[in-house]
């Protein structure tokens, strides 16, 4: 009997793990759901957006006041989007929403003290699952900042990244390399 709801516990546990990671990363939007996320970026506007629930489950280490970053799926990009835009009075086109319907890929942003990313070369992200270490298609710095930190983007496919996957962020500079643990399923 005992062997029985032992089994029983560990096909429960094993079947409501599958359900609730399920939603990790949406490719595909919905266009309720891109209406309902444009209204949440409006709602937080500009920087209020990176310390609204949604978003700031998308940040790891201590992003964005400190060194760290942010998984930016397409509901985390449009919510940024429209915060900001919101700022200004403006609201999402068809042509951005579209362009970020089409992409394939999603952005890491991370921040690294200045002195150690005075080049791209200086700074490398990648994604490690297990054994697969994920380069990024393409790196750029992103948005100017305020502090001593800079930003650096890098640019990774959806169809190379298993969002099921235990994932480590790592960010190598020339001087330290940080490594970030992120659960794909807490990002929407």
């Amino acid at each position: 009997m005992r062997f029985i709801k032992w089994h029983l516990g560990i096909i429960g546990i094993a079947l409501f793990g599958i359900a609730a990671r399920s939603e990790a990363f949406e490719i595909k939007l919905k266009q309720e759901k891109i209406a309902e996320v444009a209204e949440y970026g409006k709602k937080y506007k500009g920087k209020e957006i990176f310390y609204s629930p949604i978003v700031k489950s998308a940040c790891f280490g201590k992003y964005p006041d400190g060194e760290g970053g942010l998984i930016m799926s397409k509901y985390v990009r449009i919510a940024v989007i429209s915060a900001m835009m919101a700022l200004k009075d403006k609201t999402l086109t068809k042509n951005d929403i579209k362009e970020i319907e089409e992409s394939t890929s999603f952005d890491v942003v991370v921040t690294v003290p200045e002195e150690y990313a005075k080049a791209l070369e200086d700074v490398q992200i990648m994604l490690k699952q297990g054994m697969n270490n994920i380069l990024p298609l393409k790196t750029e710095f992103g948005m100017k900042r305020k502090d001593t930190l800079r930003s650096v983007v890098g640019t990774f496919q959806y169809e190379k990244v298993n969002p099921k996957a235990s994932t480590a962020v790592i960010v190598k500079t020339r001087k330290v390399q940080k490594k970030y643990t992120i659960d794909f399923s807490d990002v929407k």
